[in-house]
């Protein structure tokens, strides 16, 4: 079911911008803009079954309202609306306010009060400790809300800030609670209803530079408070509940520090160190919630050399599960070093690119993505080679091995370009000399018939040990008409949007064959 968001900052936001966006002064600026699409397609559901069926036509709008009643304040609204949406297999047509913020500028800052958009990014430069996509609640587009603040050149700092909530509430009545979790709850008393919210988000990211700006260090700080439901309670327990990490990094640039080492370059070397502080972490007997990564780059030789280096180590209790995003969770308990060494041909258009990586689990099976890959190594060669006429090349081999086995890899590109066609072709093989072994090959032509007619097509095939299947993708789009677009489709695109490498298509077993479906399109602006 559709969770809402928070009803008084939508509804504070909603109002502002209708209310600014109405008066008439000198100074407003007020737009409303958007598009109404419209799709239909026809498709065949194979299986032997040669019918081919219409599918109810799908109409999608977009109204954006965004204004400026006065200097340095915008606000902004966004609409949308689709009709079949097919829900217990009635047609439904409805109406969403999507997102929406208010943003005030002044000279060396700017705040957002918002809704429904990803404003969560921090750029930690190294661990990542405050991830958008594990913040900004993703449900067919960012649902959560909040305010950011942004400054810079105060006091020689510079830095971002934000607090948010995901939207998901509960309410209940104060007896119904535990009694062993009403002491969380002070103040409240038998007929009172306890209303809470669940994920609260808190964080800021502080930077500032040296003189001479030969190095650069921040700090960084994210807070998740939430409430866990289980057995069809809300279990409240504001002293456990709750993620937070900080982390401090600095980076120094070594071949302008020290003179000596200016012959090989900048020389980049940048460090950040982090601390889980979450309240869980005091159930536990030994905790281990460190983290910490150190990287070397812009290191040269010459103008054909150039070098990077990395090496990090986590505790098993460092990446938070409300703060960090999956792969780098999976990085608790390891410790993990990374070379990699470029070379670019003098004279010549040709880059070599060379690399060996290794993780590896501190307490081997201590947590589940250990038990199931445990120690890594990937080492692999790439070049990228430019020919004559517009053509390039690239071609790459890496091999990766765990404990599941040793995984070679084989990829070759070509491609060529001119004012009226873009041509590319590939072909790969994963997992040679394995049982999974799969060889693909893919070609796409992007061509400019005219100056409004443009076709596009994928054509991909896949062979495994035992079966094989193809897919196909094309387009033919027209740009003639002033203020709308057309264009009619075959096929999936989604198969084969990554060519050779897509991880859908072409992967160990999948079932997808080309889709055979007709697609009309038509949007137009307003």
């Amino acid at each position: 079911m559709r969770r809402r968001a928070a009803p008084y900052i939508i509804t504070l936001i909603a109002a502002a911008v209708v209310v600014l966006a109405g008066p008439a002064t000198v100074s407003a600026l007020t737009t409303l803009e958007g598009y109404t699409s419209l799709t239909a397609d026809i498709r065949n559901s194979g299986g032997g079954d040669p019918s081919w069926a219409m599918d109810n036509p799908h109409l999608y709008a977009e109204l954006m309202l965004r204004s400026t009643p006065v200097a340095d304040l915008e606000t902004y609204l966004k609409l949308w609306t689709e009709s079949n949406r097919w829900v217990d297999d009635v047609p439904e047509t409805w109406l969403f306010l999507r997102e929406g913020h208010m943003r005030y500028r002044w000279e060396k800052a700017e705040t957002h009060l918002f809704f429904g958009q990803n404003r969560f990014w921090l750029n930690s430069p190294l661990l990542d400790v405050v991830n958008a996509d594990a913040v900004k609640h993703d449900d067919y587009g960012p649902r959560a809300q909040g305010v950011r603040l942004d400054f810079w050149d105060v006091y020689g700092h510079s830095g971002v800030a934000f607090t948010s909530e995901r939207s998901d509430y509960f309410t209940r009545a104060y007896d119904a609670i535990p009694e062993s979790e009403q002491a969380y709850y002070p103040g409240m008393t038998v007929g009172d209803t306890l209303a809470s919210r669940t994920d609260d988000y808190s964080a800021f990211r502080v930077t500032g530079a040296f003189p001479g700006r030969r190095g650069f260090y921040g700090v960084t700080y994210g807070r998740k408070d939430y409430i866990r439901y289980s057995d069809g309670l809300y279990h409240a327990r504001p002293d456990l509940d709750y993620d937070q990490v900080i982390a401090a990094d600095l980076e120094l640039a070594m071949g302008e520090i020290w003179s000596p080492l200016s012959r090989f370059g900048r020389i980049t070397w940048t460090t950040e160190y982090g601390r889980n502080l979450s309240g869980s972490l005091s159930l536990l007997e030994n905790p281990r919630p460190n983290g910490i990564k150190t990287e070397i780059r812009d290191f040269g030789i010459g103008h054909a050399f150039r070098f990077v280096g990395s090496y990090e180590r986590y505790g098993s209790d460092f990446y938070t599960d409300g703060l960090a995003a999956g792969d780098r969770r999976d990085l608790n308990d390891y410790s993990k070093w990374y070379l990699e060494g470029r070379y670019r041909v003098p004279v010549e258009a040709v880059n070599i690119t060379g690399w060996v990586l290794h993780a590896a689990p501190d307490h081997p099976g201590l947590t589940g993505y250990a038990k199931s890959v445990g120690t890594i190594d990937e080492w692999g060669i790439w070049s990228y080679v430019e020919f004559v006429n517009g053509f390039t090349g690239t071609v790459e081999y890496k091999v990766y091995e765990d404990n599941n086995g040793i995984w070679p890899g084989l990829f070759f590109e070509v491609t060529g370009e001119n004012r009226l066609v873009k041509l590319r072709a590939q072909f790969g093989i994963k997992d040679i000399d394995s049982v999974y072994e799969i060889q693909a090959f893919a070609f796409e032509a992007n061509v400019n018939l005219s100056d409004n007619w443009k076709f596009y097509s994928r054509v991909m095939n896949v062979d495994e040990k035992t079966e094989s299947r193809q897919t196909a993708f094309m387009q033919l789009r027209y740009l003639g008409w002033t203020g709308a677009e057309f264009f009619m489709e075959f096929g999936n695109g989604g198969h084969s949007d990554e060519l050779v490498r897509d991880g859908d298509f072409v992967t160990h077993g999948s079932g997808s064959i080309t889709e055979m479906a007709f697609k009309t399109f038509l949007r137009i602006y307003y």
